[in-house]
């Protein structure tokens, strides 16, 4: 299930439309490479467009910010912090069959 989200950002007057899925717990992530498939817990998948090596070992959050799509280490709270140039990564989601 993918939510959405509206926040308003303070320090500035920019909003941000935000959809997120949290990917279930249990993931060993070992950051991502060019093509590289990481299977979520929710029946998602995620591939890689760029390469980054965090290791993290718990959830994934996929956010989608104004159409920009990242996978993200941690919960959503964690995400958010880390959005966009920390532990977050370039790649598409899709729909396991």
């Amino acid at each position: 299930m993918i939510l959405s989200i509206s926040f308003m950002f303070v320090a500035g007057s920019a909003s941000a439309d935000i959809s997120y899925m949290e990917s279930g717990y249990g993931i060993t992530f070992e950051g991502c490479d060019y093509d590289k498939i990481i299977n979520l817990k929710n029946g998602y998948v995620w591939e890689c467009s760029e390469y980054g090596y965090t290791y993290h070992y718990g959830e994934m959050t996929v956010l989608e910010v104004n159409g920009k799509s990242k996978l993200c280490v941690g919960d959503l709270e964690e995400a958010l912090e880390e959005y966009p140039d920390g532990d977050c990564y370039d790649g598409t989601l899709y729909q396991m069959r």
